[in-house]
């Protein structure tokens, strides 16, 4: 029994030293990371790999997590609070502001679209679950970033280099900086081609029980029919954001986590 749960517990070791900062790692690192000869950690690779819980690329030979992984995180993401609270706000809002309305995740450094609206428009953005966003390009991603500390903060600009993503990126760190000060301060974020071009959105932050900001929830679209009706469309993303975070135990007296 002692040695299965500890084969057990070996298994998790593997899968857990897979993020967004090691999508992919060779046999060597997984043996050294989990402290196993080299020859057991090829036998729970092979294992993995007839299971599809990890795919190995054929190029380079490293491991990287597969197909039934996938499909459980998509199983659990179901499950997630946020998520579940969070949905039944997209829909009016998409249906409020016309335009394509989402919740994005924090992800490492980066976050995830894990639940869309689109909007009923026939001219709209169309974005796909699963679909990754910088933190310092657009505005889903700096509503999360400008409630992160600052060691966040430059952990992310020097990751990232700042590279310009689209016409109107901030590429310059003390501008970022500055940009993410002015968030703190209104509460909401917006941006106008600075991911992809012609389209403009505003976002505003969504925050835990315990002040830590998680994610932010968004409206998008065509850059000349958000800019127009930006102030609208800023009023009822906030108010969805703040009622997310109240359902998530955000408490009218705490305050948010920041710099």
């Amino acid at each position: 029994m002692n040695k299965s749960f500890h084969t057990l517990e070996k298994v998790i070791d593997v899968l857990h030293m897979f993020d967004l900062e090691h999508r992919e790692l060779s046999a060597q690192q997984i043996s050294e990371g989990v402290g196993m000869p080299l020859s057991t950690t090829y036998r729970y690779l092979q294992a993995f790999l007839k299971r599809g819980i990890l795919a190995r690329d054929e190029f380079t030979g490293r491991f990287y997590l597969g197909i039934a992984i996938a499909k459980l995180g998509f199983l659990a993401c179901e499950r997630i609070s946020v998520i579940g609270v969070c949905h039944p706000y997209l829909k009016p809002l998409a249906e409020g502001t016309l335009e394509t309305a989402a919740l994005t995740v924090l992800d490492g450094l980066g976050l995830v679209y894990v639940d869309v609206v689109e909007s009923p428009r026939p001219v709209k953005l169309a974005v796909g679950k699963g679909s990754i966003l910088p933190l310092y390009a657009g505005s889903p991603g700096k509503a999360v970033l400008a409630f992160k500390d600052q060691a966040f903060i430059d952990r992310v600009i020097e990751t990232t280099r700042l590279a310009k993503l689209g016409k109107n990126t901030i590429t310059e760190p003390d501008r970022l900086k500055e940009e993410l000060a002015r968030i703190r301060s209104l509460g909401f974020s917006e941006s106008d081609s600075e991911f992809d071009l012609g389209v403009a959105s505003v976002a505003a932050p969504i925050f835990d029980h315990k002040g830590e900001v998680i994610a932010s929830i968004s409206v998008a679209g065509p850059a000349d029919r958000v800019m127009e009706n930006k102030s609208k469309l800023t009023g009822l993303v906030l108010d969805a954001a703040r009622s997310v975070s109240a359902e998530l135990g955000y408490g009218k007296n705490q305050k948010a986590r920041s710099i």
